[in-house]
């Protein structure tokens, strides 16, 4: 068996872990009732309170009377050991193709792909996830971006892909922006005229 790649990062909360692996690792989203080994025993025995599976990661949230400076160790070799056998995770309900396409576009939006287009000025939002199509709102710059179809297709569509391989199409629609009044140009005279 391949040991699959994970680290963890910290949340706002100090009891949540948010243990990052690679895209399709597991085939669900959301929030966990059984996971395969030692991970599924510490979940219904204690230092566990609560798992819960993202497109690209993990969050795993402590019990109170328990640190990850203490159990951190035994968590990261549970999840280790259970991210090996994903068909044995259980999930508290069932994620249907749309969610797990709608979770998959909600991720690329909040990473990489949606800063780029939040540093210039614009914003992308999921309008609907819906068999195998998927529409973003993008508003903001955006609204009057030349370059807005090219960061549709080369951004957030080839990152949606690595995700969500099934994706049929992505499109866009752009929020009617408000027209920038500009600057009043005032008529210049030349002197003597």
């Amino acid at each position: 068996m391949t040991a699959v790649p994970m680290h963890p990062e910290p949340t706002t909360d100090p009891q949540t872990v948010r243990w990052v692996i690679p895209a399709g690792t597991l085939p669900l989203v959301g929030p966990i009732t059984g996971a395969p080994s030692a991970l599924g025993t510490m979940l219904h025995s204690g230092p566990i309170a609560a798992i819960e599976v993202e497109p690209q990661a993990v969050l795993i949230r402590l019990a109170p009377d328990h640190t990850w400076a203490t159990t951190g160790p035994r968590v990261r070799d549970a999840l280790g050991t259970a991210l090996g056998h994903p068909h044995q995770w259980r999930p508290a309900t069932a994620p249907t193709e749309d969610d797990l396409l709608h979770a998959a576009l909600q991720d690329v939006l909040n990473g990489p792909a949606g800063d780029y287009i939040r540093s210039h000025g614009g914003e992308a939002t999921v309008v609907s996830a819906h068999d195998r199509r998927a529409e973003v709102r993008l508003s903001g710059a955006c609204t009057h971006c030349p370059a807005a179809d090219f960061t549709l297709h080369s951004r957030l569509d080839s990152e949606l892909r690595k995700r969500f391989p099934a994706l049929l199409e992505l499109r866009a629609t752009k929020e009617p922006g408000r027209r920038r009044s500009g600057p009043a140009w005032l008529p210049l005279r030349r002197r003597g005229t």
